[in-house]
């Protein structure tokens, strides 16, 4: 599929709770965890939310992840959300991704073809591009080619990006993620006004940018009033995390303000969801009657 042909998604089931520490109380993130420790239990859920109205299960690209999937005969679109950013990173002097090397976490991870060679700039100078395109190539093996439909930029490493005014990294990460995944390509990101405006002035156009939306203003930085300028900033499309802020906001409530103020699209989260069938086709239904489901 070529990225002309796709368009920004109005409904995504978010599952990165599966592999990262999600936002909310410990016990029910225990539960969430015991939940689908089983593969099948998890791949049960990814095709109901499907059937629900989800147009694609925004994830990382994980073993657990790969799991699941062997378990259906379907294929399961997965906007996979690279690189995969564990909190143990953290604990590292130097970031892994300022660490050399032509292993699997370095250039000679990258494989042939268009997204390759149009690296190839960036990593004869070891531009931040190229170390985050061979980390995404060398990670996205755990899933199925035909199962990803597009990349989005974990937060950690756009706001990197971005706090170093870096906008040439945004423009080859984009041109990579379309060749290389065949789909859409856009970027997660913890300061959405921020990131938002830099890349107007730059004349960045990503498929989309993903960040959190709630009425209590949780995770929404610099502040709510400039998330909600940003929302309302015609061009790019904005995809809504952390709906429930953290759990204390009911999941109706917080789609029905994310989408009141200007988001394209919801991200709900698997922790969120209680009823994942019930609950995304209510969401699905107020998608359409709101403008019909994108075009993933």
């Amino acid at each position: 599929m070529s990225p002309s042909r796709l368009s920004a998604p109005r409904l995504l089931l978010g599952a990165t709770c599966i592999d990262l520490p999600p936002r909310t109380t410990r016990d029910r993130a225990l539960e969430v965890a015991g939940r689908f420790r089983e593969s099948e239990s998890l791949a049960v859920t990814l095709v109901k939310a499907l059937d629900a109205g989800a147009e694609a299960v925004y994830a990382v690209p994980s073993p657990t992840m790969r799991a699941a999937l062997a378990e259906l005969r379907r294929s399961v679109p997965v906007l996979a959300r690279l690189p995969w950013t564990p909190p143990a990173d953290d604990l590292f002097f130097e970031h892994p991704l300022a660490q050399g090397g032509t292993g699997a976490a370095g250039w000679g991870a990258l494989r042939g073809g268009p997204g390759a060679i149009g690296m190839l700039p960036a990593a004869l100078t070891g531009d931040l591009s190229a170390r985050v395109a061979s980390r995404c190539e060398a990670e996205a093996r755990f899933v199925e080619p035909r199962d990803l439909c597009g990349l989005t930029v974990a937060a950690p490493i756009t706001d990197l990006a971005l706090a170093a005014g870096h906008a040439r990294f945004f423009e080859r990460i984009l041109a990579f993620g379309r060749a290389r995944f065949g789909g859409l390509a856009g970027f997660e990101t913890a300061n959405l006004a921020l990131l938002v405006r830099r890349l107007h002035e730059w004349g960045v156009e990503p498929d989309f940018v993903m960040a959190p939306v709630n009425p209590r203003g949780f995770g929404m930085r610099p502040d709510t009033a400039g998330v909600l300028g940003a929302l309302r900033r015609p061009g790019i499309p904005v995809l809504a995390t952390e709906l429930r802020a953290g759990g204390v906001v009911p999941l109706e409530e917080g789609a029905a303000f994310a989408r009141e103020h200007g988001a394209h699209g919801l991200v709900p989260e698997l922790v969120d969801l209680d009823d994942v069938a019930a609950e995304l086709r209510q969401l699905g239904g107020a998608k359409n009657a709101a403008g019909g489901p994108a075009g993933l």
